[in-house]
């Protein structure tokens, strides 16, 4: 997509839903102007190359932009054979189709489809005029040249006029792009059947703006969830945007910035962003008008989003805005319509995922069948966890996961640790139980009151630490932590008679 800030993370890492490849001189400022436009107004992220001096070589930045593109649109015109650059393009397009299944749609404007298949008549001409300057790539052009002419493409002497030609392509291109939706989402683990249940809650919205919230602790997946709705359904909105890190861009004095960037792409109006101070309300009349997507997310105060856009309720009837928070205070305030909350994933998902990233694939080696279960009782479901854990692991002998584990077992990974550091400090007094990797996180942060000395800790849990201080004196002043460490030698002195009680009974 065209900026970081507008678009969810994609997992195919596609910069661009379509590429043009056409000749400038012949279509410029006619018909493919009037497809890039159709385009862009369907939210189709469009490349269309307006540098007009062009040299014989294609720069190694467009190359890679055709590469991450996930459809090309060829428009063969009269003279575009005559074109070395075009050529360069199309041998570029069919290598990407090979290599990465690229979707490549096949224009022939005002040229006969059988010409460009043949390389004759007035568009064989042009192509062969190329044969002096290089002679040693005209055999594969011209393979080149068959091979798009053979694929299904669109006639504009078939389907005439050319207002109808335009919507044509633009239709097939938004199938095209929900076909491929379909497929990507697939290899997202545990998230199609979640896309489903928000896509039933959205299409239950009554009249009027649909807010919906998703809530749930940091490295849950609600930025994927949301960012794969996003992508799947967009196209169906006169504008929409997804605004990446709320929070963060309050924490680092952007919010400024994105406001500007979101009614930009909300109005299609690049002018916005060159004022120096814009005013939501004086835009509110041409946002009352359209019927819009936008995500917020990471939102962590509902005067984030009053910043960025004002009142949830003034675009048009059908616009849908989807919140994702650690807060599920946030949602309350927010008045959303209903709060999704997401959940750890199932045990055959977590287990997927894992074994992907620690295994490279979806085989779990024999080997460390009893380590990786204990792996994913420590990630209990998390998706992050499953991940950042699953790449440590990655590689490692058995000998470096067993002492993995039992490093884990006392010291959270940091990198999981920093993201549930955030969950937890947005959570008030009274929320502040939670899931097992909250509480190792918790207790992480007070094993670093005094990594030296755990007798100066507010608290101790870890039976070594408390005997370490009971057997040296050096336990504090505090309280807390006296009782703790009496109400352990309690429970032990507990289970030591339970046990001794037992073994009596069974040996009488």
């Amino acid at each position: 997509m065209a900026s970081s800030s507008s678009s969810p993370p994609r997992n195919d890492k596609k910069m661009y839903d379509v590429f043009l490849s056409f000749r400038g001189e012949d279509t410029r400022d006619n018909f493919t102007s009037h497809l890039y436009s159709a385009l862009c107004q369907n939210n189709v992220e469009t490349f269309i190359d307006n540098d007009l001096k062009r040299g014989d070589e294609i720069p190694e930045s467009l190359l890679g932009t055709i590469e991450a593109s996930t459809i090309s649109i060829i428009i063969f015109s009269e003279k575009y054979a005559s074109s070395k650059w075009c050529l360069d393009e199309l041998l570029k397009i069919l290598e990407c189709k090979r290599n990465y299944g690229q979707i490549v749609i096949p224009v022939f404007y005002r040229v006969d489809p059988s010409h460009v298949r043949k390389q004759i008549g007035s568009f064989g001409d042009s192509f062969f005029m190329l044969e002096e300057r290089f002679p040693y790539k005209m055999r594969n052009w011209r393979s080149a040249l068959t091979e798009a002419a053979d694929l299904s493409g669109f006639d504009s002497c078939v389907i005439r006029p050319e207002s109808r030609l335009v919507a044509d392509i633009a239709n097939e291109v938004l199938e095209r792009l929900d076909d491929t939706f379909q497929s990507e989402s697939k290899d997202l683990i545990g998230v199609e059947w979640r896309i489903k249940e928000i896509e039933s809650l959205l299409r239950t919205g009554s009249a009027g703006v649909y807010k919906l919230g998703i809530w749930g602790i940091g490295g849950i997946g609600k930025t994927t969830i949301a960012g794969a709705v996003f992508n799947k359904i967009s196209r169906h909105f006169e504008g929409s945007y997804f605004a990446c890190n709320v929070r963060a861009a309050e924490e680092t004095g952007r919010l400024d910035d994105l406001r500007k960037e979101l009614l930009s792409k909300l109005l299609n109006d690049r002018n916005v962003k060159n004022f120096q101070n814009i005013s939501v309300n004086f835009q509110s009349k041409r946002l009352a008008r359209k019927k819009v997507l936008i995500v917020f997310d990471d939102v962590n105060h509902p005067r984030q989003i009053e910043l960025l856009i004002g009142r949830l309720d003034r675009f048009a009837s059908g616009s849908q805005v989807i919140i994702t928070t650690r807060d599920k205070q946030v949602l309350t305030n927010c008045e959303v319509d209903h709060i999704y909350q997401m959940k750890e994933l199932v045990h055959a998902d977590a287990h997927k995922l894992f074994t992907q990233c620690a295994f490279r694939g979806d085989h779990l080696d024999a080997g460390y069948t009893e380590l990786a279960h204990k792996a994913l009782k420590y990630a209990q479901g998390v998706p992050l966890a499953l991940k950042v854990l699953g790449c440590y692991l990655c590689g490692r002998s058995k000998e470096e996961w067993e002492s993995a584990m039992r490093k884990l077992e006392i010291v959270p990974h940091m990198e999981i640790q920093e993201v549930l550091k955030i969950s937890y400090d947005s959570l008030d007094d009274s929320q502040k139980r939670m899931h097992d990797l909250l509480r190792a996180m918790g207790r992480e942060i007070v094993r670093k009151e005094s990594i030296v000395d755990p007798g100066k800790r507010s608290r101790l849990w870890h039976d070594e630490d408390i005997y370490e201080v009971l057997k040296k004196n050096t336990v504090s002043s505090n309280r807390f932590l006296i009782v703790s460490c009496l109400f352990y030698i309690y429970i032990s002195s507990l289970s030591e008679f339970f046990f001794l009680t037992k073994y009596r009974l069974n040996n009488a």
